[in-house]
């Protein structure tokens, strides 16, 4: 199957030998993770990036386009590791198996927001911010970051375990992103899971984090499918 690529979006302005568009955008990302979208300003942006609101327009334009941007941002670079980690497995000649899909989907994600330092890291929050942000400029640019990831691991779903349906392999994997969302948000209540299991599930730890959801979605992939 041909590698897919992931849509970036439109060009913006030519890049600042200043860096100053470089340092809106890790402004905005970091300030929208912290609070949200709606609770910032431009005027917050600019003054957490040294820089003259003015500038966020001419770089960007209207917040709305900063907003996508930050998505695309945070986004893209992780779809890019799963497919690559998806292509990997396809290019193998190896017949494919719903464990190491799942893994191509799970490690990339979990290592990038436990351990990473690039602005994919913020990518739990950032989805989370996206569900809870109804706006159609918003429901547009995640359109454009996620359907063709989600049909491509979908297509390996099915390879993998034929007797299933896309259908039923469109809910699970969906329900793979629920669980990997919101364990990933368990670092930011405070280590919660670790608490109540008195230091039993660490998810400080991110190779225990992908042993454990590898292991729990290859067997609900497995589940009878329903009637």
């Amino acid at each position: 199957m041909p590698k897919s690529s992931v849509l970036s979006g439109p060009p913006l302005r030519e890049r600042s030998e200043t860096g100053t568009d470089a340092r809106i955008l890790e402004s905005a990302i970091t300030l929208f993770a912290q609070r949200g979208f709606s609770e910032v300003t431009v005027r917050d942006i600019a003054e957490h990036a040294a820089a003259n609101p003015a500038s966020i327009s001419y770089y960007f334009g209207a917040k709305e386009s900063l907003i996508k941007q930050a998505i695309r941002t945070v986004v893209a670079p992780l779809n890019e590791q799963r497919l690559a980690a998806l292509d990997a497995l396809e290019a193998s000649g190896a017949p494919l198996r719903h464990e190491d899909v799942v893994r191509a989907m799970v490690e990339p994600t979990v290592r990038a927001c436990l351990g990473g330092v690039g602005p994919e890291r913020h990518y739990a929050r950032v989805l989370v911010l996206t569900f809870a942000l109804r706006q159609p400029f918003v429901d547009e640019v995640m359109s454009e970051q996620t359907d063709r990831v989600a049909a491509r691991f979908v297509d390996a779903l099915v390879a993998a375990l034929p007797d299933f349906d896309r259908a039923t392999m469109y809910w699970r994997f969906d329900f793979m992103v629920g669980a990997l969302i919101h364990i990933l948000l368990d670092p930011s209540r405070g280590y919660r899971l670790r608490r109540v299991s008195e230091g039993g599930a660490d998810t400080s730890d991110p190779a225990a984090v992908i042993d454990a959801l590898v292991r729990f979605l290859s067997a609900g992939m497995l589940a009878p499918p329903g009637p």
